[in-house]
Parts: structure tokens; sequence; C-alpha cells
């Protein structure tokens, strides 16, 4: 049987796919819409009281991008699967642009993080009673896909990474399926 062949048994899972491919689909498209309005209200709103930084407004703005790009990308990821096109060449690279997409706004986040500690005032040097200790403890949480220390979210980092070798486990999957196709 070729691979590009459908049985009668996998047809109905695959309209299953297909359907609800279609309703995740556009719910994606109705959060893009919402989040491409706020961003838009935030941008007018910064603009007009001018709270933030030029460079905290910046790494917003390419935050909120890479963040349209990602729900663009999944949506387009259900079209595939929509299509019946499940282990297809575009959707494995569709996979990998959402893991790189997840690791670049780590990074935003990251940099806008410590742009964010590195400018704020230094406080001023405390007076202690004699005999009073000060303890600094550092910041540090696990959870599933979250490891945050000293306020960054490695979590992030560690997705993105995992859909990128996913999309690759995905792609090397289909080259052998193809070259056993090819073999007589």
């Amino acid at each position: 049987m070729n691979a590009n062949e459908i049985s009668s048994k996998t047809n109905p899972r695959l309209n299953r796919i297909k359907i609800v491919s279609r309703i995740v689909r556009y719910v994606l498209l109705a959060m893009f819409v919402l989040i491409i309005c706020i961003f838009l209200l935030s941008l007018v709103s910064t603009f007009r009281y001018f709270r933030h930084s030029w460079s905290a407004m910046l790494f917003n703005a390419a935050f909120q991008i890479v963040l349209c790009l990602w729900y663009w990308k999944l949506a387009q990821l259900f079209r595939f699967y929509e299509r019946g096109l499940i282990f297809a060449f575009e959707t494995i690279r569709c996979i990998k642009i959402l893991g790189f997409l997840c690791i670049v706004s780590w990074i935003l986040l990251s940099i806008s993080h410590l742009l964010h500690l590195f400018s704020q005032p230094s406080p001023h040097p405390l007076t202690l009673q004699p005999r009073v200790t000060l303890t600094s403890v550092e910041e540090y949480r696990f959870g599933f896909f979250s490891f945050i220390f000293a306020g960054i979210n490695f979590g992030q980092l560690l997705s993105g990474i995992i859909i990128v070798l996913i999309a690759w486990i995905m792609d090397e999957g289909r080259k052998i399926q193809e070259e056993q196709e090819l073999t007589v």
C-alpha cells in the first residue's frame, strides 16, 4: 500500500482530524485577531502616555509580533492537518518554525527582563541596627515546562527546543518512509 493511499479504516479517523483541525484553526484565527487588537491598543496607549522607555516599547512590539506569528503559524499547521497533510514536509517545517518562534520569544522576554532589571535605580543603602542581619534569597521555581531562575523562565526555551527536536524526528521519519517506498 502506498503512503499516499488511505485505507477504509483510517478514513473516519482522518475525517475526525479534519473536523477538529478546522475548529481549532478558527479558534486560533480568532485569538490571532484578538491579539492584534490588543497589540494595537497597547501601542496607542504607550505612545499616548510615554510610560515606558523606547527600548521597552521596542522589545514589547517585537514580542507581540513574534506572538502574532506564533498564532498565525499554529493556525497554518492546523490548516495542513485539515487538508490531511499529517507528516508532510510543509507540516514539519511549520512545526520547526513554531519551535524557533518559541525560542525567539524567550530571548526577547529575557532581554526585556534584564533591561528592566538594569534600568531600575539602585536602592539606597540600608542603615541596619546592630546585630541585624540582611539575607538575600535568589528566586527560583519549578513547574510543568517552567524553570524560573532570577525572574527568567527557562521553560519556554526548553519548550522551543523540544518542539524543534520533535519536528526534526518527524522529518527524519518522513525521509525514512520515503526511502523505504523507493526500495524494491
